[in-house]
């Protein structure tokens, strides 16, 4: 349960306690839904170049988004633990923290997964790994937008 607080002289005052009164702007189901109708039709995309055999270079893209989601998980994890006080930033955060972790870590195991496979054409085991990865990857992508969407309209 996420709680909003005011400041008060002296100490922090706690002013409303409800779980969706922090995140009622931010439109966190809209990002979900966003997010999953995106990464699907992303990964139908992927995987449909990948069947015919149209994305050549499949490797190095799984590593970039291993690699992306590396780096917005080490990026999420600072801006959320810096110590500073309550802003619009921290707030949208706090949001949308459930939506970016499954993002974040998704494109992380999935790729990890991919890369440990063989990635051959032919292979069904190969296709709905490179699915995965781009479904995960695209939910990332929205989820960082609506973030960023979050912060500047605050």
């Amino acid at each position: 349960m996420m709680c909003d607080y005011e400041y008060n002289e002296q100490q922090y005052v706690q002013t409303t306690c409800s779980q969706s009164s922090m995140c009622s702007e931010c439109s966190r189901g809209m990002m979900i839904l966003t997010g999953i109708i995106s990464g699907l039709v992303f990964a139908a995309v992927v995987v449909l170049l990948f069947i015919n055999s149209l994305l050549t270079a499949v490797f190095p893209a799984i590593l970039a988004s291993l690699i992306a989601g590396l780096v917005t998980l080490g990026v999420v994890l600072s801006a959320a633990v810096f110590p500073c006080e309550d802003t619009a930033g921290k707030k949208c955060i706090r949001c949308h923290l459930g939506g970016l972790f499954f993002g974040i870590l998704g494109t992380i195991a999935s790729a990890f997964l991919a890369i440990s496979t063989d990635l051959a054409v032919g292979s069904v085991i190969a296709a709905v790994t490179v699915g995965l990865t781009a479904f995960f990857f695209a939910f990332m992508l929205v989820s960082l937008l609506f973030l960023v969407k979050c912060a500047v309209k605050r």
